[in-house]
């Protein structure tokens, strides 16, 4: 595969706006964030030994991307490449490689571990406290043509598979796959509460239902729990317009949830989320807001004995798993929307916006 000198980036020059939540539509600082991202020529990263060179076919936009680009993730470098949902293709392996070929379609864990502390040995590298770096974060990411990456963070996966739906394997189909079921524990039968119905909710509900839950949704895009809907959720509720509270009680019988998975934890998410979980239930965040401070009654918490839960991405192993799951169809990846390279700031502001269901991908 030739490989050329130089390639297109997208480069993160200067931190602005605000992240997801934060501003309104067509607000100042939603404004102020339309361009924070330059189209820069840069040297083909060169590789070494045990890494790959991976040609970059397709990139997730994350919610995350806002609160990089915002200046809210402690670490990131300027300038900086954003960009850590990657899928491509092997274009060059260096001396040392034997795992994979050139030609090979991959997809990239971001978490660059030690692979020797506990957690590493135990399948949770993404909380190796030993780590490197972070592909996207404090690494140059994949808003770029060309990614350098070590032999031991790409997964192969199936050419049947297409890019963009190998690109959502970095955050919503593995991040969802972890909390249900390393975190939670979801078993056939339980109750699980989602707020939230976006790119990572669409597809836990999925999980949820693989699994046998039954689920509750809520949301305020009527779209997003048409969706919900689709993929099986058993309630899709609107939380301005409808009793969230009272109807999810009522289809429980009154006992409440088992899991209650909050994908935004705003403080009025969390206090509904607690109401609604029942005694020894287990509370599973994943969405977060940075600098965020948050209020519950530790008394409710100890006499009801919930379970409080992070939840964080997902470790390779959970990319094995995913992939087969999306091999044998049990899986829809929802892309509602693509971008070309140079349309990444276009891409951001729609998802600040709310103008994407599901996934944006941006296609080098």
């Amino acid at each position: 595969m030739h490989i050329p000198a130089t390639m297109r980036a997208m480069v993160l020059t200067k931190f602005g706006g605000e992240p997801v939540g934060s501003g309104t539509p067509g607000s100042q600082a939603s404004a102020s964030a339309a361009a924070l991202l330059e189209e820069r020529e840069l040297p083909v990263p060169a590789i070494g030994p045990r890494d790959v060179l991976v040609r970059v076919r397709a990139v997730g936009v994350c919610g995350t991307d806002l609160k990089i680009t915002a200046g809210k993730i402690k670490g990131v470098p300027l300038p900086h490449i954003p960009g850590h949902e990657p899928a491509g293709e092997v274009a060059a392996i260096g001396t040392a490689v034997t795992e994979v070929s050139v030609g090979d379609h991959v997809g990239v864990v971001i978490f660059l571990n030690c692979g020797e502390c506990v957690y590493c040995q135990t399948g949770r590298e993404q909380i190796c406290p030993h780590m490197a770096g972070r592909i996207g974060f404090t690494i140059d990411g994949a808003y770029a043509e060309y990614l350098k990456v070590p032999v031991s963070h790409v997964v192969v996966v199936p050419p049947s598979i297409p890019f963009e739906h190998i690109a959502l394997l970095g955050d919503c189909l593995t991040t969802a796959w972890h909390a249900l079921t390393r975190r939670a524990n979801v078993q056939a039968g339980d109750w699980v509460y989602m707020t939230g119905a976006g790119g990572i909710g669409l597809h836990a509900i999925q999980v949820a239902k693989l699994l046998g839950a039954r689920v509750a949704v809520v949301d305020v895009d009527e779209e997003k729990l048409r969706l919900a809907r689709e993929f099986g959720a058993d309630l899709a509720l609107h939380v301005a317009r409808d009793d969230v509270v009272g109807m999810v009680r009522a289809a429980t019988g009154g006992a409440g949830v088992e899991v209650a998975m909050d994908f935004v934890s705003t403080q009025p998410a969390l206090d509904r989320d607690f109401a609604l979980l029942r005694p020894d239930g287990a509370l599973v965040l994943i969405g977060y807001t940075p600098d965020q401070l948050s209020t519950f009654r530790t008394m409710d918490v100890v006499l009801n004995d919930f379970r409080i839960i992070g939840s964080r991405a997902s470790g390779r192993q959970e990319f094995t798993e995913v992939i087969d799951l999306l091999s044998a169809g049990r899986l829809t990846p929802v892309v509602s929307r693509t971008y070309a390279l140079a349309e990444v700031n276009t891409a951001l502001e729609d998802l600040r916006n709310g103008g994407i269901i599901g996934r944006a991908v941006v296609i080098p």
